[in-house]
Protein backbone atom coordinates (compact mmCIF):
# COMPACT_ATOMS: atom_id res chain seq x y z
CA UNK A 1 0.00 0.00 0.00
CA UNK A 2 1.30 3.36 -1.03
CA UNK A 3 1.88 6.51 1.75
CA UNK A 4 0.61 9.84 1.81
CA UNK A 5 3.84 11.24 0.89
CA UNK A 6 4.45 9.39 -2.16
CA UNK A 7 3.14 8.53 -5.43
CA UNK A 8 1.47 5.64 -6.61
CA UNK A 9 3.56 2.47 -7.96
CA UNK A 10 2.02 2.08 -11.22
CA UNK A 11 2.45 -1.30 -13.42
CA UNK A 12 0.07 -2.27 -15.92
CA UNK A 13 2.04 -3.65 -18.21
CA UNK A 14 0.57 -4.60 -21.91
CA UNK A 15 -2.67 -4.34 -20.04
CA UNK A 16 -4.99 -4.21 -23.32
CA UNK A 17 -5.40 -3.65 -27.06
CA UNK A 18 -7.02 -0.34 -27.06
CA UNK A 19 -8.88 -0.32 -30.49
CA UNK A 20 -10.07 2.56 -32.24
CA UNK A 21 -13.63 2.69 -32.89
CA UNK A 22 -14.98 4.25 -35.98
CA UNK A 23 -17.19 6.88 -35.59
CA UNK A 24 -19.58 8.89 -37.35
CA UNK A 25 -18.65 11.87 -39.20
CA UNK A 26 -20.61 14.85 -39.15
CA UNK A 27 -20.95 17.69 -41.10
CA UNK A 28 -18.50 19.98 -39.63
CA UNK A 29 -15.87 17.29 -39.36
CA UNK A 30 -15.88 17.68 -43.31
CA UNK A 31 -15.35 21.41 -43.23
CA UNK A 32 -12.90 20.81 -40.09
CA UNK A 33 -10.92 18.66 -41.65
CA UNK A 34 -10.27 20.55 -44.62
CA UNK A 35 -9.31 23.76 -42.63
CA UNK A 36 -6.76 21.54 -40.41
CA UNK A 37 -5.51 20.14 -43.56
CA UNK A 38 -4.85 23.48 -44.90
CA UNK A 39 -3.61 24.76 -41.60
CA UNK A 40 -1.25 22.37 -40.87
CA UNK A 41 0.36 21.96 -44.45
CA UNK A 42 1.27 25.60 -44.45
CA UNK A 43 2.73 25.14 -40.88
CA UNK A 44 4.93 22.48 -42.44
CA UNK A 45 5.86 24.04 -45.55
CA UNK A 46 8.16 26.98 -44.11
CA UNK A 47 5.38 28.91 -41.74
CA UNK A 48 7.76 28.09 -38.92
CA UNK A 49 5.05 26.80 -36.58
CA UNK A 50 5.50 23.77 -35.36
CA UNK A 51 2.09 21.12 -35.56
CA UNK A 52 -0.74 20.76 -32.82
CA UNK A 53 0.42 18.71 -29.65
CA UNK A 54 -1.18 17.07 -27.28
CA UNK A 55 -3.09 17.71 -24.03
CA UNK A 56 -3.23 16.16 -20.49
CA UNK A 57 -5.95 17.89 -17.99
CA UNK A 58 -5.67 17.22 -14.80
CA UNK A 59 -8.64 18.22 -12.72
CA UNK A 60 -7.88 18.77 -8.66
CA UNK A 61 -11.50 19.22 -7.65
CA UNK A 62 -11.47 21.83 -4.83
CA UNK A 63 -8.11 22.62 -4.82
CA UNK A 64 -7.39 25.68 -2.74
CA UNK A 65 -4.57 28.76 -3.53
CA UNK A 66 -4.12 29.44 0.43
CA UNK A 67 -2.97 26.13 0.42
CA UNK A 68 -0.85 26.00 -2.46
CA UNK A 69 1.11 28.90 -2.39
CA UNK A 70 2.29 28.54 1.14
CA UNK A 71 3.51 24.85 0.15
CA UNK A 72 4.74 25.60 -3.01
CA UNK A 73 6.66 28.35 -1.01
CA UNK A 74 8.25 26.12 1.29
CA UNK A 75 8.84 22.98 -1.26
CA UNK A 76 5.82 20.81 0.02
CA UNK A 77 4.79 20.42 -3.52
CA UNK A 78 7.84 20.08 -5.75
CA UNK A 79 5.42 19.03 -8.76
CA UNK A 80 2.86 21.83 -8.90
CA UNK A 81 5.77 23.91 -8.11
CA UNK A 82 7.77 22.79 -11.34
CA UNK A 83 4.51 23.34 -13.28
CA UNK A 84 4.17 27.18 -11.72
CA UNK A 85 8.12 27.69 -12.31
CA UNK A 86 7.55 26.60 -15.79
CA UNK A 87 4.45 27.81 -16.87
CA UNK A 88 1.31 30.34 -15.95
CA UNK A 89 -1.04 29.98 -13.22
CA UNK A 90 -3.80 32.62 -11.86
CA UNK A 91 -7.51 31.95 -10.37
CA UNK A 92 -9.82 30.43 -12.55
CA UNK A 93 -13.17 31.82 -12.21
CA UNK A 94 -16.42 29.53 -11.32
CA UNK A 95 -19.89 29.45 -12.12
CA UNK A 96 -21.83 32.24 -10.39
CA UNK A 97 -24.02 31.58 -8.63
CA UNK A 98 -21.63 29.08 -6.96
CA UNK A 99 -23.18 25.85 -8.66
CA UNK A 100 -21.97 22.22 -7.42
CA UNK A 101 -19.24 20.51 -8.88
CA UNK A 102 -21.36 18.22 -10.86
CA UNK A 103 -22.43 21.74 -13.38
CA UNK A 104 -19.04 23.47 -12.88
CA UNK A 105 -16.59 19.91 -14.11
CA UNK A 106 -18.91 19.62 -17.06
CA UNK A 107 -18.49 23.04 -17.88
CA UNK A 108 -14.91 22.98 -17.67
CA UNK A 109 -15.31 19.53 -20.20
CA UNK A 110 -17.50 21.71 -22.40
CA UNK A 111 -17.52 25.03 -22.63
CA UNK A 112 -21.38 25.53 -21.88
CA UNK A 113 -23.27 26.71 -18.85
CA UNK A 114 -25.10 24.05 -17.11
CA UNK A 115 -28.54 25.54 -18.56
CA UNK A 116 -26.99 24.31 -22.38
CA UNK A 117 -25.55 20.72 -21.11
CA UNK A 118 -27.86 19.93 -18.46
CA UNK A 119 -26.27 18.83 -15.40
CA UNK A 120 -26.91 21.09 -12.41
CA UNK A 121 -25.89 18.88 -9.29
CA UNK A 122 -25.39 15.74 -8.08
CA UNK A 123 -28.94 14.40 -7.93
CA UNK A 124 -31.97 14.00 -9.77
CA UNK A 125 -34.50 15.40 -7.46
CA UNK A 126 -37.73 13.99 -9.31
CA UNK A 127 -36.55 10.32 -9.19
CA UNK A 128 -33.62 10.53 -6.23
CA UNK A 129 -31.11 9.05 -8.64
CA UNK A 130 -27.81 10.36 -9.15
CA UNK A 131 -27.06 12.19 -12.39
CA UNK A 132 -25.32 10.22 -15.01
CA UNK A 133 -23.70 11.19 -18.08
CA UNK A 134 -26.59 10.08 -20.32
CA UNK A 135 -28.36 13.44 -19.48
CA UNK A 136 -25.43 16.08 -20.37
CA UNK A 137 -26.83 17.22 -23.79
CA UNK A 138 -23.85 18.37 -25.29
CA UNK A 139 -20.31 17.46 -26.63
CA UNK A 140 -17.73 17.10 -24.09
CA UNK A 141 -13.92 17.59 -25.09
CA UNK A 142 -13.03 14.35 -25.34
CA UNK A 143 -16.27 13.31 -28.19
CA UNK A 144 -15.17 16.52 -30.13
CA UNK A 145 -11.39 15.41 -30.41
CA UNK A 146 -12.47 11.75 -30.93
CA UNK A 147 -14.98 13.12 -34.04
CA UNK A 148 -11.78 14.64 -35.61
CA UNK A 149 -9.78 11.14 -35.04
CA UNK A 150 -7.70 12.61 -32.33
CA UNK A 151 -7.20 10.22 -29.54
CA UNK A 152 -9.12 10.59 -26.17
CA UNK A 153 -8.59 9.20 -22.74
CA UNK A 154 -10.64 10.09 -19.52
CA UNK A 155 -10.21 8.80 -15.85
CA UNK A 156 -12.48 9.25 -13.00
CA UNK A 157 -14.08 12.73 -14.88
CA UNK A 158 -17.00 13.66 -12.68
CA UNK A 159 -20.09 11.99 -14.68
CA UNK A 160 -18.52 10.10 -16.86
CA UNK A 161 -20.61 6.58 -15.86
CA UNK A 162 -21.88 5.40 -18.70
CA UNK A 163 -18.86 5.15 -20.27
CA UNK A 164 -19.06 6.80 -23.77
CA UNK A 165 -17.83 5.01 -27.06
CA UNK A 166 -14.47 7.55 -27.56
CA UNK A 167 -11.67 7.21 -30.12
CA UNK A 168 -9.76 6.01 -26.95
CA UNK A 169 -10.64 4.95 -24.05
CA UNK A 170 -13.30 5.96 -20.85
CA UNK A 171 -12.78 4.49 -17.07
CA UNK A 172 -15.77 5.99 -15.90
CA UNK A 173 -16.07 7.82 -12.28
CA UNK A 174 -18.08 4.77 -11.00
CA UNK A 175 -15.21 2.39 -11.70
CA UNK A 176 -14.09 2.23 -7.54
CA UNK A 177 -18.07 1.62 -6.07
CA UNK A 178 -18.69 -1.68 -4.91
CA UNK A 179 -15.30 -2.85 -5.16
CA UNK A 180 -15.74 -5.17 -2.39
CA UNK A 181 -19.57 -6.27 -2.74
CA UNK A 182 -19.33 -8.27 -5.93
CA UNK A 183 -22.15 -5.74 -7.85
CA UNK A 184 -21.84 -5.74 -10.88
CA UNK A 185 -22.04 -2.27 -12.65
CA UNK A 186 -21.83 -2.00 -16.38
CA UNK A 187 -20.80 0.53 -18.40
CA UNK A 188 -17.92 1.48 -15.88
CA UNK A 189 -15.17 1.67 -18.86
CA UNK A 190 -14.82 1.66 -22.77
CA UNK A 191 -14.09 -0.39 -24.02
CA UNK A 192 -15.95 -2.99 -22.15
CA UNK A 193 -13.13 -5.47 -21.18
CA UNK A 194 -11.23 -2.35 -20.12
CA UNK A 195 -12.82 -3.54 -16.73
CA UNK A 196 -11.21 -6.58 -16.10
CA UNK A 197 -7.59 -5.72 -17.04
CA UNK A 198 -7.79 -2.66 -14.93
CA UNK A 199 -9.33 -4.54 -12.13
CA UNK A 200 -5.92 -5.64 -10.19
CA UNK A 201 -5.96 -1.50 -9.64
CA UNK A 202 -8.81 -1.04 -7.98
CA UNK A 203 -7.97 -0.39 -4.47
CA UNK A 204 -10.95 -1.29 -1.77
CA UNK A 205 -11.16 1.24 0.88
CA UNK A 206 -12.18 -1.62 3.41
CA UNK A 207 -8.61 -2.98 2.77
CA UNK A 208 -6.47 0.50 3.48
CA UNK A 209 -5.15 -0.11 6.96
CA UNK A 210 -4.97 2.39 9.72
CA UNK A 211 -1.18 2.97 9.27
CA UNK A 212 -2.24 4.31 5.65
CA UNK A 213 -4.06 6.76 7.34
CA UNK A 214 -1.73 7.24 10.45
CA UNK A 215 0.27 9.12 7.63
CA UNK A 216 -2.08 12.43 7.34
CA UNK A 217 -2.54 12.75 10.86
CA UNK A 218 -0.60 14.80 13.72
CA UNK A 219 -0.34 11.90 16.96
CA UNK A 220 -0.01 8.55 16.93
CA UNK A 221 -3.28 6.98 16.53
CA UNK A 222 -3.94 4.07 18.84
CA UNK A 223 -6.67 1.98 17.11
CA UNK A 224 -7.32 -0.40 19.96
CA UNK A 225 -8.24 2.23 22.44
CA UNK A 226 -10.03 4.41 19.62
CA UNK A 227 -13.43 5.75 19.95
CA UNK A 228 -16.11 5.07 17.49
CA UNK A 229 -16.12 8.36 17.49
CA UNK A 230 -12.99 9.40 16.40
CA UNK A 231 -12.81 5.98 14.10
CA UNK A 232 -15.65 7.78 12.40
CA UNK A 233 -14.27 10.89 12.02
CA UNK A 234 -10.81 9.29 10.35
CA UNK A 235 -12.34 6.40 8.79
CA UNK A 236 -13.62 8.58 5.68
CA UNK A 237 -9.47 8.87 4.83
CA UNK A 238 -10.05 5.54 3.76
CA UNK A 239 -12.22 5.86 0.79
CA UNK A 240 -11.11 9.19 -0.31
CA UNK A 241 -7.49 8.38 -0.33
CA UNK A 242 -8.70 5.45 -2.12
CA UNK A 243 -10.50 6.70 -4.69
CA UNK A 244 -8.09 9.29 -5.76
CA UNK A 245 -5.21 6.28 -5.55
CA UNK A 246 -7.28 4.05 -7.62
CA UNK A 247 -8.27 6.57 -10.49
CA UNK A 248 -4.37 8.12 -10.04
CA UNK A 249 -2.64 4.30 -10.89
CA UNK A 250 -5.28 3.26 -13.46
CA UNK A 251 -5.37 6.82 -15.61
CA UNK A 252 -1.39 6.76 -15.00
CA UNK A 253 -0.85 3.57 -16.50
CA UNK A 254 -3.17 3.82 -19.37
CA UNK A 255 -1.47 7.76 -20.15
CA UNK A 256 1.81 5.91 -20.08
CA UNK A 257 0.88 3.44 -22.91
CA UNK A 258 -1.50 4.84 -24.84
CA UNK A 259 -0.34 8.34 -24.82
CA UNK A 260 -3.78 9.73 -26.29
CA UNK A 261 -3.86 13.19 -27.84
CA UNK A 262 -6.01 14.27 -24.99
CA UNK A 263 -6.00 12.55 -21.75
CA UNK A 264 -8.25 14.10 -18.74
CA UNK A 265 -8.05 12.91 -15.17
CA UNK A 266 -10.07 13.56 -11.86
CA UNK A 267 -9.24 13.71 -8.56
CA UNK A 268 -11.83 14.16 -5.75
CA UNK A 269 -10.10 13.59 -3.01
CA UNK A 270 -8.89 17.26 -2.22
CA UNK A 271 -12.54 18.48 -1.87
CA UNK A 272 -13.66 15.72 0.23
CA UNK A 273 -11.10 16.06 2.69
CA UNK A 274 -11.93 20.05 2.75
CA UNK A 275 -15.36 18.88 3.35
CA UNK A 276 -14.39 16.67 6.39
CA UNK A 277 -10.89 18.21 7.74
CA UNK A 278 -10.95 22.06 6.43
CA UNK A 279 -11.87 23.39 10.29
CA UNK A 280 -9.51 21.36 11.71
CA UNK A 281 -7.09 23.41 10.74
CA UNK A 282 -8.91 26.81 11.31
CA UNK A 283 -10.59 26.06 14.37
CA UNK A 284 -10.39 29.70 15.03
CA UNK A 285 -13.22 30.16 12.02
CA UNK A 286 -15.66 27.76 13.21
CA UNK A 287 -18.43 27.77 16.68
CA UNK A 288 -17.11 26.42 19.50
CA UNK A 289 -18.24 23.27 19.82
CA UNK A 290 -18.76 22.55 16.23
CA UNK A 291 -15.59 20.20 15.93
CA UNK A 292 -14.86 16.86 17.48
CA UNK A 293 -12.56 17.79 20.74
CA UNK A 294 -10.29 14.81 20.27
CA UNK A 295 -10.20 15.50 16.88
CA UNK A 296 -7.91 18.39 17.32
CA UNK A 297 -5.10 16.27 18.14
CA UNK A 298 -4.97 14.38 14.71
CA UNK A 299 -6.33 16.38 12.01
CA UNK A 300 -5.07 19.46 11.98
CA UNK A 301 -2.51 19.04 9.69
CA UNK A 302 -4.50 16.41 7.59
CA UNK A 303 -5.42 18.89 4.70
CA UNK A 304 -1.45 19.75 3.87
CA UNK A 305 -0.79 15.76 4.12
CA UNK A 306 -3.49 15.20 1.86
CA UNK A 307 -2.11 18.11 -0.40
CA UNK A 308 1.20 16.41 -0.11
CA UNK A 309 -0.49 13.08 -1.25
CA UNK A 310 -2.13 14.48 -4.20
CA UNK A 311 0.82 16.28 -5.34
CA UNK A 312 2.93 12.84 -5.13
CA UNK A 313 -0.22 10.92 -7.02
CA UNK A 314 -0.01 13.72 -9.89
CA UNK A 315 3.94 13.51 -10.79
CA UNK A 316 3.80 9.59 -12.94
CA UNK A 317 1.57 11.58 -15.50
CA UNK A 318 4.46 14.63 -14.89
CA UNK A 319 6.86 12.34 -15.92
CA UNK A 320 4.98 10.59 -19.11
CA UNK A 321 4.34 13.55 -20.99
CA UNK A 322 6.78 14.15 -23.55
CA UNK A 323 7.60 17.86 -25.52
CA UNK A 324 4.89 17.99 -27.55
CA UNK A 325 2.33 17.76 -24.50
CA UNK A 326 0.76 20.79 -22.65
CA UNK A 327 -0.35 20.05 -19.43
CA UNK A 328 -3.48 21.88 -17.39
CA UNK A 329 -3.93 21.65 -13.78
CA UNK A 330 -7.52 22.96 -13.02
CA UNK A 331 -10.06 22.81 -10.00
CA UNK A 332 -13.79 23.74 -10.19
CA UNK A 333 -13.69 26.22 -7.33
CA UNK A 334 -11.61 27.17 -4.27
CA UNK A 335 -12.02 26.14 -0.60
CA UNK A 336 -12.36 28.14 3.01
CA UNK A 337 -13.46 27.27 6.16
CA UNK A 338 -15.83 28.61 8.89
CA UNK A 339 -18.78 27.00 8.17
CA UNK A 340 -20.38 23.81 8.68
CA UNK A 341 -20.43 21.33 5.34
CA UNK A 342 -21.64 21.91 1.62
CA UNK A 343 -21.24 23.63 -1.08
CA UNK A 344 -21.48 27.03 1.19
CA UNK A 345 -17.58 25.91 1.93
CA UNK A 346 -16.60 26.62 -1.48
CA UNK A 347 -14.77 29.74 -2.89
CA UNK A 348 -15.90 31.17 -6.39
CA UNK A 349 -12.00 31.26 -7.43
CA UNK A 350 -10.56 27.97 -8.11
CA UNK A 351 -6.63 27.08 -9.74
CA UNK A 352 -5.41 27.06 -13.12
CA UNK A 353 -2.23 25.68 -14.26
CA UNK A 354 -0.53 25.41 -17.42
CA UNK A 355 3.17 24.55 -18.25
CA UNK A 356 4.44 23.14 -22.03
CA UNK A 357 5.56 23.78 -25.40
CA UNK A 358 3.00 26.35 -25.82
CA UNK A 359 2.52 28.12 -22.58
CA UNK A 360 4.57 31.10 -21.28
CA UNK A 361 5.77 32.49 -18.36
CA UNK A 362 4.09 34.12 -15.16
CA UNK A 363 0.63 34.91 -13.61
CA UNK A 364 -2.52 35.15 -15.79
CA UNK A 365 -5.66 36.78 -15.22
CA UNK A 366 -8.98 36.94 -16.13
CA UNK A 367 -9.69 33.17 -16.59
CA UNK A 368 -12.82 31.53 -16.36
CA UNK A 369 -14.07 27.36 -16.40
CA UNK A 370 -15.47 28.37 -19.38
CA UNK A 371 -12.39 29.06 -21.22
CA UNK A 372 -10.74 25.67 -20.10
CA UNK A 373 -12.25 24.14 -23.61
CA UNK A 374 -11.31 26.50 -26.27
CA UNK A 375 -8.28 26.81 -24.79
CA UNK A 376 -7.70 22.76 -24.95
CA UNK A 377 -9.39 22.91 -28.37
CA UNK A 378 -6.71 25.66 -29.53
CA UNK A 379 -3.95 23.44 -28.49
CA UNK A 380 -5.24 20.42 -30.14
CA UNK A 381 -5.30 22.48 -33.05
CA UNK A 382 -9.15 22.59 -33.50
CA UNK A 383 -10.80 25.72 -33.21
CA UNK A 384 -13.49 26.59 -30.81
CA UNK A 385 -17.07 27.00 -31.35
CA UNK A 386 -19.06 30.27 -31.46
CA UNK A 387 -21.66 28.69 -29.21
CA UNK A 388 -19.41 28.58 -26.61
CA UNK A 389 -19.49 31.20 -23.87
CA UNK A 390 -15.43 31.34 -23.31
CA UNK A 391 -12.41 32.45 -25.18
CA UNK A 392 -8.97 30.88 -25.64
CA UNK A 393 -6.63 31.93 -23.21
CA UNK A 394 -4.22 33.46 -25.47
CA UNK A 395 -2.10 35.30 -22.99
CA UNK A 396 -1.05 32.33 -21.25
CA UNK A 397 -0.21 30.92 -24.24
CA UNK A 398 3.26 31.19 -26.15
CA UNK A 399 3.80 32.94 -29.98
CA UNK A 400 4.00 29.33 -31.28
CA UNK A 401 0.33 28.86 -31.24
CA UNK A 402 -0.59 30.52 -34.76
CA UNK A 403 -3.20 32.49 -34.31
CA UNK A 404 -4.51 32.81 -37.47
CA UNK A 405 -5.73 29.79 -37.54
CA UNK A 406 -8.54 30.60 -35.16
CA UNK A 407 -9.47 33.82 -36.75
CA UNK A 408 -12.67 31.90 -38.00
CA UNK A 409 -14.66 29.66 -35.85
CA UNK A 410 -16.87 26.88 -36.17
CA UNK A 411 -20.32 27.65 -35.81
CA UNK A 412 -20.67 24.60 -33.92
CA UNK A 413 -19.97 21.21 -32.93
CA UNK A 414 -23.42 20.03 -31.94
CA UNK A 415 -24.99 18.29 -34.59
CA UNK A 416 -28.19 17.20 -32.66
CA UNK A 417 -27.66 13.22 -32.38
CA UNK A 418 -26.56 12.87 -28.83
CA UNK A 419 -29.95 12.83 -27.80
CA UNK A 420 -29.78 12.50 -23.68
CA UNK A 421 -32.31 11.28 -21.70
CA UNK A 422 -35.95 12.32 -19.32
CA UNK A 423 -33.78 10.56 -16.04
CA UNK A 424 -30.39 9.48 -14.72
CA UNK A 425 -29.62 5.92 -15.02
CA UNK A 426 -30.40 3.64 -12.20
CA UNK A 427 -27.71 1.58 -10.87
CA UNK A 428 -26.86 -0.92 -7.99
CA UNK A 429 -24.27 1.72 -6.39
CA UNK A 430 -26.53 4.84 -5.82
CA UNK A 431 -27.05 4.32 -2.66
CA UNK A 432 -23.53 4.02 -1.58
CA UNK A 433 -22.67 7.08 -4.33
CA UNK A 434 -25.43 8.82 -2.30
CA UNK A 435 -24.11 8.06 0.94
CA UNK A 436 -20.57 9.26 0.29
CA UNK A 437 -22.26 13.15 -0.94
CA UNK A 438 -24.51 13.20 2.35
CA UNK A 439 -21.33 12.82 4.63
CA UNK A 440 -19.83 15.43 2.76
CA UNK A 441 -23.08 17.90 2.78
CA UNK A 442 -23.59 17.72 -0.43
CA UNK A 443 -27.16 16.26 -0.20
CA UNK A 444 -29.73 15.74 2.74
Amino acid sequence: MDGPRGGPSVSLGKVISLRSYPRPRPWWFLILAMSLALGLGACGKGGGQPPAGKVLVIGLDGAEWDLIHPMVAAGELPNLGRLMAEGVHGKLRSLEPLAKSPAIWTTIATGKSPAEHGIKGFVDQMHGRPLTQNIRRVRAIWNIASGVGRTTGVVGWLMSWPAEEVNGFVVSDYLQYAAAKGVRVNGRTHPAELEAAIASQVVDWRQVPWSFVQGFLDAPLDTAAMSQELANLLQPIKWIAAGDMTFARVGAGLYRERRPDLFAVYLRGMDAMGHLYWNYMTPEAVPEGTLLPEGMRYATGAMRAYYRYVDGLIQPFLEAADENTTILVVSDHGFHGGLDRGVEMHKLDGVIIMAGRDVGRGEITGASVYDVTPTVLALLGLPPAQDMRGKILWSALAPTIPRERFSQTIATYETGDRPGADSPLESPVDEELKERLRSLGYID
